[in-house]
């Protein structure tokens, strides 16, 4: 099971994964990739940043409580499937370095940008 900030990590990058229409309601993917900039590199201020961010919109407030409740309770599962196969595996743990970086990516390949 995770624990703390690396559950609201997790749970925040399903959420743009899962239900990228959360963010684009007035243009909040925008708001979020301008505001990820400052978003802490430690796992803990990575997840400050996250519940920061949201508290802005409580409708993804709700959703990133109902994906964590998910997580806890096994409902919502974090796996990828090996390339051929129909066999889900759990993901490794990324490094503490790496949280920021798998969020940054999530961001741009959920919201690639439209406008430029």
């Amino acid at each position: 099971m995770l624990e703390g900030s690396l559950k609201n990590i997790h749970a925040f990058i399903y959420l743009i994964k899962n239900q990228p229409d959360l963010f684009l309601i007035e243009n909040r993917d925008e708001d979020l990739k301008q505001a990820s900039v400052n978003f802490g590199e430690t796992e803990d201020d990575l997840a400050d940043s996250i519940l920061e961010w949201c508290e802005k919109y409580p409708d993804i407030e709700n959703a990133l409580s109902l994906t964590r409740q998910g997580l806890d309770s096994g409902e919502i599962q974090l796996t990828n499937r090996l390339p051929g196969t129909t066999k889900p595996i759990a993901p490794p743990p990324p490094p503490p370095k790496v949280f920021r970086e798998t969020l940054l990516n999530a961001i741009q390949e959920s919201f690639p940008n439209q406008s430029k």
